[in-house]
């Protein structure tokens, strides 16, 4: 009897230049499709002059993690060697929270950067785990602190710390309040673009997966409703899965509190990405771009971009 033939990998390609989540998205897609199905093997080759930004950063872990967990063999392979995109991604602590069962070439660092250095970039707040189990309330704090001192320049600097320390604690505390489910925040500052990056993600079951059912339990009244106009709706009105209305009022401050500071925010849905920019003082659904049939994603992955001057 002959062997069986090996199994293909398929390889995903992120050229040299910058990289946001929706371009890791969108490179993955390419190459597995929305659902993966069959896949077993998977390279993704970052090249010598690939740049990632932070969301690209988390977005690429996901991935990679989730993908492990399913039992598809990962590879990361670094062509600019140690140097470049992977010691960028390590000194983030990239490879502290990688699953351990991903190959990497070069083979990732005993020591990590960001277990050296944590706390010497006063632009950086490397990625830190969310897990009920070790909780860290002063978090958002330094979260806010990191902000504060790169929106400096602003003359609403101090509002707008106090208003990114309670959307900081609010989202944080989501996934803390979630026993089941972890997470990872991350933030950089880029003074070159003029704006800050934060990330706060988690692999629970998703907003829509958890949200959907529970309203039309309740009412037929959003069941027409895309899940991008269902989004916003979360956002604007405090649509919560529960009936009591005290919930789902943190996500709705957290919102008017970005838009009042003219922030962007993505959401990342299980197979959707939507991007929401202020508009006529609120987020709305007729302004956001939404891209879809992107590769299934576990959880909530949101992202704030907050200019560096007003």
């Amino acid at each position: 009897m002959g062997r069986a033939a090996p199994s293909v990998i398929s390889i995903l390609e992120l050229p040299s230049g910058w990289s946001n989540a929706a371009q890791v998205d969108w490179a993955l897609g390419r190459v597995v499709g929305m659902d993966a199905l069959g896949l077993t093997r998977i390279e993704f080759r970052l090249h010598g002059g690939c740049k990632l930004w932070i969301d690209g950063v988390l977005r690429l872990m996901a991935h990679c993690n989730q993908m492990a967990g399913r039992g598809i063999h990962v590879r990361l392979t670094f062509l600019g060697g140690s140097s470049g995109v992977m010691g960028y991604i390590d000194r983030m602590g990239f490879f502290d929270h990688l699953d351990p069962r991903i190959e990497t070439i070069p083979v990732r660092p005993a020591v990590s950067g960001a277990s050296l250095f944590r706390g010497g970039n006063t632009g950086l707040v490397e990625i830190v785990p969310i897990v009920a189990a070790h909780r860290d309330d002063d978090l958002p704090n330094r979260l806010t602190e990191v902000l504060r001192q790169a929106c400096a320049a602003r003359a609403d600097a101090d509002r707008l710390s106090e208003a990114a320390s309670t959307l900081f604690s609010e989202l944080i505390g989501n996934v803390y309040d979630h026993t089941q489910t972890s997470g990872h925040v991350a933030l950089q500052v880029y003074p070159g673009g003029s704006k800050v990056k934060v990330v706060v993600c988690d692999d629970g079951l998703g907003l829509m997966e958890t949200l959907r059912p529970a309203l039309n339990e309740r009412t037929s009244e959003y069941r027409g409703m895309t899940d991008v106009e269902l989004l916003v709706e979360m956002f604007r009105s405090g649509l919560s899965r529960h009936s009591d209305p005290k919930h789902g009022q943190g996500l709705k401050d957290c919102a008017t509190k970005a838009v009042r500071f003219q922030a962007e925010l993505d959401v990342r849905l299980v197979s959707q990405n939507v991007r929401l920019t202020p508009s006529r003082g609120g987020y709305e659904a007729a302004t956001a771009y939404c891209s879809e049939g992107l590769p299934l994603l576990r959880g909530t992955h949101i992202a704030f971009t907050f200019g560096l001057a007003p």
